[in-house]
């Protein structure tokens, strides 16, 4: 195996763990604002049709996915 294909296979894995990581990160901080602000989401989004509090949440993923990317990528 050369060196070549030996970066490639470190880039490759570090990209699959750092992706897990951040979508792990993700749900986690969704839980914790669910709980911390005692919402119930699956109330809100299915059984109301809450669609501002859908985007809401969106923002929040949106948000925090881009502070875990600036996180991983430094």
């Amino acid at each position: 195996m050369s060196i070549l294909d030996q970066l490639r296979l470190d880039a490759f894995l570090s990209t699959i763990v750092y992706s897990v990581l951040g979508i792990v990160l993700l749900v986690l901080t969704i839980v914790i604002v669910n709980y911390l602000f005692k919402l119930n989401l699956h109330r809100e989004l299915v059984d109301e049709h809450n669609t501002a509090f859908g985007i809401m949440i969106a923002g929040l993923a949106i948000a925090i996915g881009i502070i875990i990317a600036g996180t991983i990528l430094s």
